[in-house]
């Protein structure tokens, strides 16, 4: 399988003061391959080094050392940049148009002709789903879920090989994130590559075939998501139940967990799955009875959170 995208030590150091001498390096020696046809998402915290990334890609920034390489070759060129389409994380568009306009406006810039114009904005507005009310009305009048859907029409116009999408979920509703997530997967189906940038690991780990974890401009992790979660023997859940005595819930404490008792119901939370399997026995052991099993956070959510504590100790 071909690469689409190839960042070699690719690092980006920024300056700044009045004689330039201090510096921020965002991004370190950054190393990633991305196959043709996967969904990869890249991850971390804000200030992770992510937009910097995605503006490399798109010779939006020059590298203060490294290479990028988009299709194998360089991304300023413009048959390659033909085929990437890019959503920006915060997108700035000419409000006093309606989103028809500016993807009627885009199609010029893309050299499509009026009757292509008409079929392709038809056509991403439904991938899309943005009603034709919403699509004429003026940009300052829709909200932030209808312009991020706007944008990735936008990017979507011309039918590019590879999407970039600089946190595409922010802003939307559970049903505009699922429309997205459909959206996308069909979008690998169609042969396409995509790169998302995010901060949401639940969101990678429906959607990403492989993802890394930047932190402090550095690369933590990298692979698919289950193989990364199963490291770390999932996520945080909690367990709820009743019948449990004061003493019980001493016992359970003692035993680690974190018992919070609100009357005859009591919430015990456990570091990952196996831990809760090991805490509903104890619990039947102690005469409770089990109401719920609930996922408080994702497996590759919590193996993030501990790469993250480990390499923040480590550069203290």
């Amino acid at each position: 399988m071909s690469s689409v995208i190839l960042l070699e030590n690719l690092t980006k150091d920024y300056v700044s003061g009045w004689f330039r001498r201090r510096w921020h390096r965002a991004l370190d020696h950054l190393t990633l391959e991305v196959r043709e046809g996967e969904i990869f998402g890249l991850l971390g915290p804000n200030g992770a080094g992510k937009t910097t990334t995605v503006k490399l890609l798109l010779h939006l920034l020059r590298p203060t050392t490294g290479t990028v390489r988009l299709f194998g070759r360089s991304p300023e060129e413009p048959v390659v940049r033909a085929h990437v389409g890019f959503l920006p994380e915060h997108p700035y568009f000419p409000d006093a148009l309606t989103g028809r306009e500016l993807l009627d406006y885009c199609g010029r810039l893309f050299g499509l002709s009026r009757s292509d114009r008409s079929a392709r904005i038809a056509a991403v507005l439904r991938q899309v789903g943005l009603e034709a009310s919403a699509a004429d009305r003026p940009l300052r009048q829709l909200s932030r879920g209808e312009l991020t859907r706007v944008g990735l029409a936008q990017a979507l116009l011309h039918d590019p090989k590879l999407l970039i999408l600089d946190d595409p979920m922010w802003g939307l509703d559970p049903d505009g994130r699922r429309q997205v997530r459909d959206l996308l997967l069909r979008a690998r189906e169609e042969g396409k590559t995509i790169f998302l940038s995010t901060s949401q690991a639940a969101e990678a780990e429906i959607l990403c075939d492989r993802v890394a974890l930047l932190h402090r401009g550095r690369l933590r992790a990298c692979g698919p998501p289950a193989e990364l979660a199963a490291s770390r023997g999932g996520g945080v859940v909690e367990i709820l139940a009743r019948g449990l005595t004061p003493d019980a819930c001493e016992v359970l404490r003692a035993r680690g967990l974190e018992v919070h008792a609100d009357r005859a119901l009591v919430r015990i939370r456990v570091p990952n799955l196996m831990a809760a399997w090991e805490g509903i026995e104890a619990i039947r052991y102690l005469g409770g009875h089990i109401i719920a099993l609930n996922p408080l956070q994702s497996p590759l959510e919590r193996f993030f959170e501990e790469v993250l504590t480990s390499s923040e100790t480590s550069e203290a």
